[in-house]
């Protein structure tokens, strides 16, 4: 026999309680679902969709930073690698001594550093401007395209945007604490509803009760060899 599937995310309670509402309002004859029950469900629905509303606007915004993020430090690791490579070049053409690598952060091979994290690129990158500093108090020739300047804007994009992530992240972290914060209540009524139908039906047919509870949101699911009764119970399967 079908057994009732009780709506597991915040989107299906929601779709739930708004369809067994409407339905309720619109019931001609006998009441299935108490007023008490009504005032319940209406109390959950619109604070959980302005909250659901605002989970979305937060997830967008935090997808938003996610990409600029890795836009800003794609940048900076593209400026990082130039003057690695430039400063190789200058070592080359003008028979520099090896021991100006280290002031950019490369071995004495001059061989770039194999980097895995979003933060390693940000401390070597300040680094190597503190290591130009160095540099040039010992007499070395800043380097050029890019600069050093270029590179600090550079290095202070990428730690802006990535700031900004953690914002996003603690936003959406908020959001979606409000989102769980409603389910326990969301779930009690969402039961009751059930309870109620279940007990007002009870001299109904098993296929009446079904297809008159399916009316109020209330979906099926199905074992293996048991015969499709709605195509809606077909997509919980």
């Amino acid at each position: 026999m079908p057994r009732i599937r009780k709506p597991l995310s915040a989107i299906d309670r929601l779709v739930f309680l708004k369809k067994a509402v409407s339905t309720a309002s619109n019931e001609r004859s006998e009441k299935l679902i108490s007023d008490k029950t009504i005032e319940q469900a209406n109390a959950v629905i619109s604070p959980l969709e302005a909250n659901l509303g605002d989970l979305a606007i937060k997830k967008s915004e935090a997808q938003k930073e996610v990409r600029e993020k890795n836009n800003a430090m794609g940048v900076l690791q593209t400026y990082v690698r130039d003057i690695w490579e430039g400063i190789r070049r200058r070592v080359y053409r003008e028979h520099l001594p090896l021991d100006v690598f280290p002031y950019y952060q490369l071995p004495k091979s001059g061989t770039s550093p194999k980097l895995a994290s979003d933060g390693q690129w940000l401390e070597i990158a300040a680094l190597m401007i503190k290591g130009e500093a160095s540099a040039i108090a010992s007499g070395y020739i800043a380097m050029s395209n890019p600069t050093i300047e270029e590179l600090s804007l550079k290095l202070d994009e990428a730690q802006k945007e990535s700031a900004d992530i953690t914002v996003a992240d603690q936003n959406l972290d908020a959001s979606q604490e409000a989102v769980s914060d409603q389910m326990p209540q969301a779930v009690a009524v969402i039961d009751r509803i059930i309870a109620e139908l279940d007990f007002n039906l009870y001299d109904k047919d098993d296929a009446s009760k079904r297809r008159i509870m399916r009316n109020y949101g209330v979906r099926y699911e199905l074992t293996a060899k048991e015969e499709i009764e709605d195509t809606s119970d077909v997509a919980l399967n």
